[in-house]
């Protein structure tokens, strides 16, 4: 099976520590993706997101630098591994910039993943500055 694997930026005017801990807070994520999210926000912790759509471990935390687990939807069968996802909160003047890198996608999913970052999350994501806190 062929993997692919991208790199995406954007710049969004909150501070990176609000950004990285919506992304661990299970109300924070379910009220930015308006969707059910359950989140163990540890190193080994599992999460849910999606309503259970996606799913996966957190495997390196370094708040509020850099966030690593793994990622699996369930559009994958069995045999397939997790994807990697790897994001990085660097502190701007007005706010932060977000780098993913999404890594191990099946080549045939890949397009749709990289949509979803840059259509659907990265858009949303700047609202996180309204969410209620948590």
């Amino acid at each position: 099976m062929q993997l692919r694997s991208f790199e995406l930026a954007t710049d969004l005017f909150i501070k990176p520590v609000e950004v990285f801990d919506t992304w661990l807070d299970s109300t924070r994520h379910s009220l930015l993706t308006q969707a059910p999210a359950l989140i163990d926000p540890r190193v080994g912790g599992q999460y849910s997101l999606w309503g259970g759509s996606v799913t996966g471990e957190f495997v390196h935390i370094d708040r509020p630098r850099v966030i690593a687990q793994t990622w699996r939807t369930v559009d994958f069968s069995a045999d397939m591994p997790d994807t990697r996802l790897e994001l990085t909160f660097e502190e701007r003047v007005n706010g932060c910039r977000l780098r993913v890198v999404h890594a191990h996608i099946p080549a045939s999913m890949a397009s749709a993943f990289r949509s979803a970052w840059t259509q659907y999350y990265f858009p949303r994501m700047t609202t996180i500055g309204v969410l209620p806190q948590g």
